[in-house]
């Protein structure tokens, strides 16, 4: 068995606020990490630091981006355990990602189709719920189709929340002390 992290945020960016204007829910962006102190994680965001209308399949972290910009960025962290046959789909599908970054766009389109509940059918465009959605798609059970899901559908799954709270206390405090997170929970 082996654990993956997903990773629900809200930063205090235009574009975060607005979407939460709009859902009223406490996390508008979500992520996946492969590693226990959520050091790495991978999404759909903006790929210029500045103009967050040009987007894609971005590598996150609290040092850099958004997360270093929002050191105050709020976070909920669910684990996730997957068998390794699981795994091996998930790291299939993110590899895809991986080796060919410039392939993917983000679908500002999606956002939109998704508040009025049309499923987009845009091959090679996405959204960070409908790429982490896609990765865990048949792993975990979706009761929407992936490009309908949004951040806050992971809240009402079985999953195991181990943290909420300051995304860069967790990072930061979960490498110098692995207690840190089941502390909060």
């Amino acid at each position: 068995m082996k654990e993956i992290s997903i990773v629900l945020t809200q930063t205090n960016t235009i574009i975060s606020k607005t979407l939460k204007a709009f859902s009223k829910k406490p996390y508008n962006h979500i992520s996946i990490s492969l590693t226990d102190d959520c050091s790495t994680m991978y999404s759909f965001g903006r790929k210029i630091m500045w103009c967050p209308l040009i987007g894609g399949f971005v590598k996150e972290d609290i040092n850099s981006g958004v997360f270093k910009m929002h050191p105050e960025t709020k976070c909920k962290i669910y684990k996730l355990e997957v068998t390794d046959s699981e795994y091996n789909i998930i790291m299939k599908r993110l590899n895809r990602f991986i080796d060919s970054p410039n392939n993917f766009r983000y679908g500002i389109l999606n956002v939109f189709l998704m508040y009025f509940n049309v499923a987009p059918k845009r091959e090679y465009c996405y959204v960070c719920s409908s790429f982490v959605s896609y990765l865990l798609w048949g792993i975990i059970p979706l009761k929407k189709e992936v490009s309908l899901v949004t951040p806050d559908d992971y809240n009402s799954m079985d999953l195991k929340t181990i943290y909420e709270g300051k995304l860069h206390d967790y990072v930061k405090n979960n490498n110098t002390n692995s207690s840190f997170a089941n502390s909060y929970i």
